[in-house]
């Protein structure tokens, strides 16, 4: 790839979230770089949806020493906690603070970045990105066009699909993050909650902060909700040692080991973000058949180890399973006829054949993003797709990437200087959804650029 000058590329970066945000933050950093124009539909750069989030209630999962800063090594974010005087966090490196902190925090050093005159933000959609000589050309909604020489997707987790028999009524909330998607509920409304991650415990949290005084009755196929986390300990090293394992062999030696440093003294919570740290390789150099084996079986008892609860956000939701008002059931919905103050429900339980039958107010959709690509409506995915830019990942999961983060095209060959990163790299290396992994890979990518 070519610019007008060899010291001198140009950047389009489309999603200003909080990875958008890390890929402006981490490539201005090198000499190589020139101008980046940072792409964002709704303008919320830094923040994406996550981080969005306004109330107290909502937190990050992990203590805020764990969340990093901008380079690998850092600890920004408690350093600016100190420095901006957030001191109504007793202990930094051990508080779960409320994600619009962290938030406040990319966006801040986004916003810092772009007073330099070398970041441009732009509130516009892309629709495609097509080759343009050595380099492409990202069209827009707008009708502008932007002409780079390294292009990001950082595009964040997508929206969740409708739910089968429920899309179109008016008592289903599929875009419970929406600007005020909860306010039609009554405090006296039963409320079915479709899943049991972290967003379904989010929703949950917020009604019941709202006043909500009618049982609510959460449900997923395991009815895993996420585990309780600890204050951080020490810092987890990747396991280097572990053998590429079969799923089962994998899991086997995970339990293992933890029972070993459990009996130490040490948290089990400790040892799953050690692991963490090498899943991706493994994952990676695992077979297709041993990666598929490990999303069908162990995906779900992975993510509620590795996607944990602040301590009182965890207790709160067994206080509410105590109080009965809060249900978790392990099941499927069989059908959802709606009535005119809702849903009258049928869910069979896990395990056997018995039904349960309920009459709900409101349904919200929270069973996770969209994960395979082939599915969405986002009009940039589906030019992609279309035009053989891209194709998606193994088991369908995001979009094909080589190692490198470059996307690979219909037929396989690496797109040179167009990368994907974050979720939509999933299928390639599994754990891509947290900032300290987007971090990670961007950093990755910058050691790569430095040899341009």
């Amino acid at each position: 790839m070519t610019s007008s000058s060899p010291k001198s590329l140009r950047v389009a970066v489309i999603g200003g979230g909080v990875a958008g945000a890390f890929a402006a933050l981490i490539l201005a950093k090198l000499p190589q770089i020139g101008t980046i124009t940072v792409l964002d539909r709704d303008g919320a750069f830094g923040r994406g949806l996550a981080y969005s989030a306004k109330a107290k209630w909502h937190r990050i999962n992990v203590p805020a020493s764990k969340m990093g800063g901008l380079g690998a090594e850092d600890n920004g974010f408690v350093e600016w906690l100190t420095e901006t005087g957030q001191a109504n966090w007793p202990d930094y490196s051990t508080s779960f603070v409320p994600r619009r902190v962290y938030g406040d925090y990319i966006s801040t050093k986004f916003n810092e970045l772009t007073g330099s005159g070398r970041v441009t933000p732009r509130q516009d959609v892309a629709l495609s990105v097509t080759r343009q000589g050595d380099g492409y050309r990202v069209a827009t909604a707008s009708g502008a066009t932007i002409d780079a020489d390294l292009v990001f997707l950082c595009l964040g987790n997508q929206p969740p699909s409708p739910f089968p028999g429920i899309e179109a009524s008016p008592r289903s909330i599929t875009n419970v993050w929406a600007p005020g998607a909860l306010d039609p509920i009554g405090n006296d409304d039963r409320v079915l909650v479709i899943g049991t991650g972290a967003t379904a415990v989010d929703m949950v949290i917020d009604l019941v902060h709202r006043g909500m005084r009618a049982p609510i009755t959460m449900v997923s196929r395991r009815g895993l909700l996420p585990l309780i986390d600890v204050p951080a300990q020490t810092d987890p090293d990747p396991m280097n040692s572990f053998p590429v394992p079969t799923a089962r062999g994998l899991l086997a030696a995970l339990l293992r080991d933890t029972r070993r440093k459990v009996a130490a003294g040490i948290p089990w919570q400790t040892m799953v973000d050690t692991f963490r740290l090498s899943i991706g390789e493994l994952y990676r150099n695992a077979s297709e058949a041993e990666r598929a084996r490990f999303a069908r079986h162990l995906r779900a008892i992975w993510m509620v180890h590795r996607h944990r609860l602040a301590p009182d956000v965890a207790e709160l939701l067994e206080e509410l399973q105590r109080d009965k008002q809060l249900d978790v059931i392990a099941g499927r919905i069989t059908s959802a006829v709606a009535t005119p103050s809702g849903h009258d429900v049928t869910i069979r339980k896990r395990g056997h054949g018995e039904t349960i039958n309920l009459a709900t107010n409101w349904i919200l959709n929270c069973t996770g993003p969209e994960e395979h690509y082939d599915r969405l409506g986002d009009p940039l995915i589906k030019s992609l797709l279309a035009t053989g830019q891209a194709r998606t990942g193994f088991n369908g999961l995001g979009l094909d990437v080589a190692p490198t983060c470059e996307l690979r095209d219909s037929a396989g060959h690496v797109q040179p200087g167009f990368y994907a990163i974050g979720p939509a790299t999933r299928g390639a290396f599994w754990e891509v959804t947290a900032a300290s992994n987007i971090r990670r890979q961007l950093l990755a990518v910058s050691e790569q650029l430095k040899t341009l």
